[in-house]
């Protein structure tokens, strides 16, 4: 018989499997946003374990953005988000050795604009449709225009 355990924890990985990717990828600004700034109000308490877990989870999110970028896509869209993704994993871990609140402030006023374009861009356009996704499938984004911040063939990929 299975546990209750096993089949919620099965149920669990099914929902998650049809969130759809541009929600997802909402998520993780929102996720990534929250982690910054508590790993700023850390910094400023002087809480140094709070201030490095914050931080490693920030830093674990915007890996995942960058990743979710779909190799090989050449469009202007996915270079500049590339770019911006490798440049705060370039600098965010040097808050942890030097707490300087500028880098963390600026690297979260990046996410924000994103997740704000993101939110008036993509989020509009999805509707409640939803994408299930098995492993290795990848969800192709370029029904979503990302408006005058994107040129006419270029859109963002997702890999999920």
């Amino acid at each position: 018989m299975v546990s209750s355990k096993a089949r919620n924890t099965y149920q669990h990985t099914e929902a998650q499997a049809e969130i759809d990717p541009a929600k997802l990828i909402h998520l993780l600004y929102e996720r990534a946003l929250l982690h910054l700034e508590l790993a700023e109000k850390a910094i400023r308490e002087d809480n140094p374990k709070n201030r490095g877990e914050n931080l490693g989870k920030g830093i674990a999110i915007v890996t995942e953005l960058l990743a979710s970028v779909k190799e090989g896509d050449d469009s202007e869209v996915a270079d500049f988000l590339s770019g911006l993704y490798k440049a705060i994993l370039v600098e965010l871990p040097k808050v942890s050795m030097t707490n300087d609140l500028a880098i963390l402030q600026r690297a979260h006023s990046y996410i924000a604009k994103l997740k704000e374009i993101w939110e008036q861009s993509v989020m509009p356009k999805t509707g409640n449709k939803k994408y299930e996704a098995s492993s290795g499938e990848t969800a192709d984004l370029r029904q979503y225009p990302l408006g005058s911040v994107a040129s006419e063939r270029s859109g963002v990929s997702v890999s999920i």
